[in-house]
């Protein structure tokens, strides 16, 4: 009787769990602003895991104590079989698909790249990847084929000399994503220049990784110029996270290896193919926070549009004397140091270009349209810190946006080093109606590429390519 009694208990608190996960909507309006997946309207992602989990853990429970077949051990030793032999199987079946499943990077030093010699193709489509999303919809950039070819190193250039002008460090805005191979900015810098050019960026990299690629590949190609591209968005990572990459914890390569299961991966996009659907167009609490989204620059006939995560206003709305001196740029500044000693010792010039993330250049030429109340909102979607009255929080966010670059800019004043700031001349392109950044995605579109390559070609031939001599400080865009 008395465990008849707690298997009662047992049932109810499982049903009470299901039905708190079930009763519980995610909060939506971050999932549409960080283009996340929702599943039947409500939740996101992974409270539609815990749910499914809960859920087929709840039916064992029910199988296992009030199932009318046999004995309940009888039943746990079934259960327990199944495991026993279902598991291991799901196990090697899955290494048998992983191993004939040929891997996007190798890793044999500190810093990762593609296979040498291999040709990837992928379908450009510039939409939201989730099917619940803004109120409105905008057309993105036209649809367009990227086609990517590694060299014999492993990294995306069509030559393979012994040594190169200028070699380029860089994650993903360096290396072109969702651009094809003769759009990339550095590829373009080379038939506008003359020099031959050399691309060691990689999608994913940060400083850690430009630093690494830079010693095991960089000096041996004995350039006379290092481009060091600086991402606004994710490049400022901490010495933490660098000893955790070089470092990772058992849990983390296991979740990473978990993630990356082809079994895992196809089971989530049956299940993503069969709820996200449900209830896409469905009411959604708060949705008004987004409807200022997508900017429309310029307005007009020729205006396009452009979108960004509430993280890009959280990163800009940061007092720039507080990132001067918090971790984040200590630890790269560290990285770039190291760079510039590198190539200062081998007698090489290091100039440090600096990408903007889309806020910084959009946002500055719509403030005084956009609505600071909604803007407000947007930013502090899944933020911890208070932020003050929109008025007050838009006022600061424009007097900061400016804040990550100027206090790099000064680094590069004191340091020595040539500073090409591509901020000015994406706004203006802008402004002009070129869309120099995908709609749905952070990436440069084509013709940003143009105008980046533009912009670094132009100044480096005002800095040294008409005498061949660069003079420190004298690198800024125009």
């Amino acid at each position: 009787m008395r465990d008849i009694h707690r298997r009662k208990i047992w049932l109810v608190l499982l049903l009470l769990g299901n039905l708190g996960l079930w009763l519980t909507p995610s909060d939506i309006v971050e999932q549409i602003a960080r283009d996340r997946q929702t599943m039947l309207g409500r939740y996101s992602r992974t409270q539609f895991s815990w749910m499914l989990g809960l859920a087929a853990f709840t039916l064992i429970n029910v199988y296992v104590d009030w199932f009318k077949w046999g004995t309940s051990k009888q039943r746990r030793f079934q259960l327990l079989a199944v495991f026993l032999i279902g598991f291991p199987a799901v196990v090697l079946l899955d290494f048998v698909v992983r191993d004939r499943k040929r891997s996007h990077y190798i890793r044999d030093h500190a810093a990762y790249r593609h296979p040498p010699n291999t040709r990837y193709r992928l379908k450009v489509v510039d939409r939201p990847k989730a099917f619940r999303t803004y109120p409105t919809v905008r057309s993105g950039y036209p649809n367009g084929e990227c086609i990517l070819q590694t060299d014999n190193r492993g990294f995306r250039n069509q030559s393979d000399l012994e040594t190169y002008d200028v070699v380029v460090l860089g994650d993903s805005f360096a290396e072109g994503s969702y651009v094809t191979d003769e759009s990339v900015w550095a590829r373009q810098l080379s038939k506008r220049t003359g020099l031959s050019v050399y691309n060691l960026g990689v999608s994913g990299y940060d400083p850690f990784e430009y630093v690494s690629s830079l010693e095991r590949f960089g000096l041996d190609l004995k350039p006379r110029y290092v481009l060091c591209m600086l991402y606004e968005g994710n490049d400022f990572r901490s010495a933490k996270s660098d000893r955790k990459r070089q470092k990772p914890s058992f849990g983390k390569r296991l979740r990473k290896y978990v993630k990356q299961s082809p079994i895992v991966t196809t089971l989530d996009r049956m299940v993503t193919s069969i709820f996200a659907p449900i209830n896409s167009d469905g009411l959604v609490r708060g949705i008004e926070t987004l409807d200022w989204l997508p900017l429309a620059i310029p307005e007009g006939e020729s205006e396009k549009y452009y979108t960004f995560a509430p993280k890009q206003l959280r990163d800009l709305y940061q007092d720039p004397d507080e990132f001067a001196v918090g971790g984040h740029w200590r630890n790269v500044r560290g990285h770039l140091e190291r760079m510039h000693w590198l190539c200062e010792k081998g007698g090489i010039r290091f100039v440090l270009v600096y990408a903007p993330i889309t806020a910084h250049v959009t946002l500055p030429v719509v403030a005084a349209r956009v609505p600071a109340e909604k803007v407000r909102r947007f930013t502090a979607l899944s933020y911890k810190k208070a932020l003050p009255d929109p008025d007050v929080f838009i006022a600061k966010l424009m007097r900061n946006i400016e804040g990550r670059e100027s206090v790099v800019r000064a680094w590069c004043d004191v340091e020595g080093v040539p500073f090409i700031s591509l901020t000015a001349p994406l706004r203006e392109a802008a402004l002009s109606g070129i869309q120099v950044y995908y709609t749905y995605d952070q990436h440069w579109t084509p013709d940003g590429h143009r105008v980046v390559a533009e912009t670094v070609a132009r100044s480096l031939a005002d800095s040294f390519l008409s005498d061949g001599v660069m003079t420190a400080g004298n690198g800024n865009a125009p």
